[in-house]
C-alpha cells in the first residue's frame, strides 16, 4: 500500500509539474507575443514620425524650387495638397497654407486692422488695447488694456512678455481673451511676421479688416474666382472707383506672395498615424527654412 501511494503522488507531482511547465510555456509564449507586438508598433511609430517629417521637408524643398515670380492663390501647385501618397512603408499626406492670408499679429503695418478685424467677427473691439500691452516694451496700460500690474494680481501671478507674440495659443494668457474669443480667432490671425495681407488667399472676415470698403472686397473676392490677383497691377481694374490714393494705400497692405507658410503633413503606417506641423520661412529666391514646430491633431 505505502509503494502504491508513493507511486500515486509520484504521479500526482508529475502531473502537477507538466502543468506548471505548461502554464510558464504558454506566458513565455504570450511574453514573446507581446514583446513582438509591441516592437512591430515601436517600428511603426518611428517609420510614421519619419514619414511625416519627410513630408514637411518635401513641401520645404518644393516651396524653394517654385518659379520666384509665382502667385500665391487658390490654383497653385502647392495649395492644393499632395493628396495621400503612398512612401516607405506607409503613406503620407502633404498640406501647405500660406500665413499672409491671415491677419499677422504685431506687425506695425497692420496693427490698425486689428479692431476692425475684432468688429467683424463680433468680438470686443478693447482686445486690441489689451494685446497691443501684451506686446509693447512699456509698463504704462492703455484706457482698455492691461499691463504688470493686472497680470501679477491675478492668481497665479504672470508677467506680460512685453515682446512679440510667441505663438497664436499665447493669447490665451492676454486679458479678455478666453478660449472662446481665442478658437474665434485662430483662423484669422498668425504671428508669422507678414506685413501685407494676400488677396488671393484671405478669407473674407481678414480682407474687411483690411479693405474699408465692403464691395471692393466683393470685387476682390469675384476677381480672385477667375484669375490670380497682383495687387501691384491689377488693382485699378478691379476697383475702377477707387481713386488713386486708395488704390496705393491698398497696395500698401496687400501682396501676391508670402514669405512663410504653414505646412501639416500626416502619416500612416499601419494602423498607426502620426502629423507634424511646420512653419517655413519661403521668402522668394531664398531656400526654405523650418521656424518652428508645434504638435498638431489631424
Amino acid at each position: 500500500m505505502s509503494r502504491r501511494r508513493e507511486r500515486g503522488v509520484a504521479l500526482l507531482g508529475a502531473v502537477v509539474g507538466l502543468a506548471v511547465l505548461g502554464i510558464v510555456t504558454l506566458g513565455l509564449a504570450h511574453t514573446a507575443a507581446v514583446d513582438q507586438h509591441l516592437a512591430r508598433n515601436a517600428l511603426a511609430a518611428l517609420q510614421a514620425d519619419a514619414l511625416a517629417r519627410s513630408g514637411v521637408a518635401a513641401a520645404a524643398v518644393f516651396l524653394t524650387e517654385r518659379d520666384p515670380d509665382a502667385v500665391d492663390w487658390a490654383r497653385a501647385p502647392w495649395a492644393e495638397g499632395s493628396g495621400r501618397q503612398p512612401l516607405g512603408a506607409g503613406t503620407v499626406e502633404v498640406m501647405v497654407e500660406d500665413e499672409a492670408r491671415r491677419l499677422a499679429l504685431g506687425v506695425p503695418e497692420l496693427a490698425d486692422r486689428l479692431p476692425r478685424l475684432l468688429a467683424v467677427l463680433g468680438l470686443d473691439a478693447a482686445l486690441a488695447d489689451a494685446l497691443a500691452d501684451w506686446t509693447d516694451a512699456d509698463d504704462t496700460p492703455r484706457p482698455l488694456g492691461a499691463e504688470r500690474a493686472y497680470y501679477l494680481g491675478l492668481t497665479p501671478p504672470y508677467a506680460p512678455r512685453n515682446a512679440p507674440l510667441g505663438s497664436v495659443g499665447e493669447l490665451a494668457l492676454v486679458r479678455g481673451f478666453t478660449r472662446p474669443v481665442v478658437e474665434r480667432l485662430r483662423p484669422y490671425v498668425t504671428v508669422a511676421p507678414e506685413a501685407r495681407v494676400n488677396p488671393n488667399t484671405a478669407s473674407r472676415e481678414v480682407l474687411l479688416a483690411v479693405v474699408d470698403d465692403a464691395a471692393a472686397v466683393e470685387r476682390l473676392l469675384a476677381a480672385r474666382a477667375r484669375a490670380a490677383i497682383d495687387p501691384e497691377k491689377d488693382l485699378p481694374a478691379i476697383l475702377p472707383g477707387a481713386t488713386p490714393d486708395a488704390i496705393d494705400a491698398l497696395r500698401a497692405r496687400l501682396t501676391a506672395r508670402g514669405t512663410s507658410y504653414t505646412v501639416r503633413a500626416v502619416s500612416a503606417v499601419g494602423d498607426l498615424t502620426r502629423a507634424a506641423e511646420a512653419t517655413l520661412f519661403a521668402p522668394p529666391g531664398v531656400a526654405a527654412e523650418v521656424t518652428a514646430w508645434r504638435p498638431f491633431r489631424p
